[in-house]
């Protein structure tokens, strides 16, 4: 995500500071963990993101009734073998570095892949840090990522005004 930023500012020449992200489901996470690094980032639209990558690994877990201990072994593994920390950086840090920077999140009420919870804990967490993030929760939306395939005009309209302010 930050190389594809990189790209567009210098090899491509667009200013920073209208250069937009956009990012839904594992996206949504990766697309907050680069906001959270890159300060220049201008704006950041995600859609059902989650904030723990932990937590979701064992709800993860526990929704496919797997054994709460694989968490472990496949963060090892992604360590040893990849030699990746999962955890090297957090989406959390998106909300506690945004330094006013406008962060747009859609999650539907009822995504049963990755909970609500996760970004009515980025709500809190904004409101606390005093970061600048709206929200769209739409009502019975089941699927994940589909407020975009369930709700199309309006999501259109939302994401296309999110950035055309965000932008100027």
């Amino acid at each position: 995500m930050l190389g594809a930023w990189d790209w567009l500012a210098t090899a491509k020449g667009f200013r920073p500071e209208r250069i937009g992200v956009y990012g839904a489901s594992l996206g949504a996470g990766s697309t907050l963990m680069a906001f959270g690094q890159e300060p220049r980032i201008a704006a950041l639209f995600v859609d059902s993101p989650f904030l723990d990558l932990r937590q979701l690994i064992d709800e993860e877990l526990a929704r496919r009734h797997y054994p709460a201990f694989l968490a472990f072994s496949g963060i090892l593994m992604a360590r040893v073998v990849g030699g990746v920390d999962l955890f090297a950086h957090s989406p959390q840090e998106a909300i506690t570095h945004d330094a006013g920077r406008p962060i747009f999140d859609v999650h539907g009420t009822a995504d049963s892949f990755i909970n609500i919870h996760h970004s009515r804990d980025l709500v809190k967490l904004a409101a606390e840090t005093g970061a600048n993030v709206t929200t769209w929760f739409p009502e019975g939306v089941d699927h994940h990522p589909h407020a975009i395939l369930q709700l199309p005009d309006e999501y259109e309209q939302l994401l296309v005004m999110f950035f055309r302010t965000a932008l100027q």
